[in-house]
């Protein structure tokens, strides 16, 4: 006890829990909620434009991924997904349903995507990667985005667009996912996010369909 103060162990959220001891006739107790994290980066990164790759397997977009043994927590604040269509696509063909979905294999090949603080001050981890799949605008990565996608781990989905006919289409404004006050994914060593165009037929995703992608994080360091 110093102060009148009785520290004790950290909590399931990473916050302490302490008391505190009037020492006179009466007791008073309470909790102050105490964050011992600290923000080491604050950031934002945005792919280039990326062609579709057409096939059957659908297309890995983009990944965001905190290495095993980092050293630092990474909350995922926000990710925005937009696409340009090019190809009228018959009613009966759906668009590509754009999921987000939660990894815990490194992504590999693609094209990394800058990573861009929001203070100067601070710089990223070499632990988090971002990857895309186009290495300039308009022209795919030599090789495809890869990674592998666990079953049942889906975070949130959404279709894309789709022109009905030469003189209009399906609008969508930009696909927001997470975003909200309460939304926030935090990814551990060894955990990563992946934004995937999930689509089963080559016309779903023609080549001259263009997607970007933008996402916004923290990066904090925990005693």
């Amino acid at each position: 006890m110093a102060d009148g103060f009785v520290q004790l162990p950290v909590d399931s959220t990473g916050k302490k829990l302490r008391t505190r001891d009037r020492g006179a006739a009466g007791h008073d107790q309470y909790v102050v909620p105490t964050d011992l994290r600290s923000v080491s980066f604050s950031g934002r990164a945005a792919t280039f434009r990326i062609p579709g790759r057409a096939g059957t397997v659908g297309q890995k977009l983009f990944s965001l991924h905190n290495a095993t043994g980092s050293a630092v927590l990474v909350d995922l604040h926000k990710i925005n997904v937009d696409l340009a269509t090019t190809v009228i696509k018959a009613a009966t063909v759906l668009p590509p349903v754009i999921r987000l979905w939660k990894v815990t294999v490194l992504p590999t090949s693609g094209t990394a995507v800058t990573k861009v603080a929001e203070d100067s001050a601070l710089s990223s981890s070499a632990s988090v990667t971002a990857l895309g799949d186009a290495s300039a605008d308009g022209t795919s990565s030599a090789t495809a985005l890869t990674a592998t996608l666990p079953a049942g781990t889906i975070l949130t989905e959404e279709f894309a667009p789709r022109m009905i006919t030469a003189a209009g289409f399906e609008l969508m404004d930009r696909a927001t996912f997470l975003g909200g006050e309460d939304e926030t994914i935090t990814l551990r060593a060894l955990e990563g996010i992946v934004v995937f165009a999930d689509y089963v037929l080559a016309t779903q995703n023609p080549v001259t369909d263009m997607w970007i992608v933008a996402a916004r994080w923290e990066e904090y360091t925990v005693p």
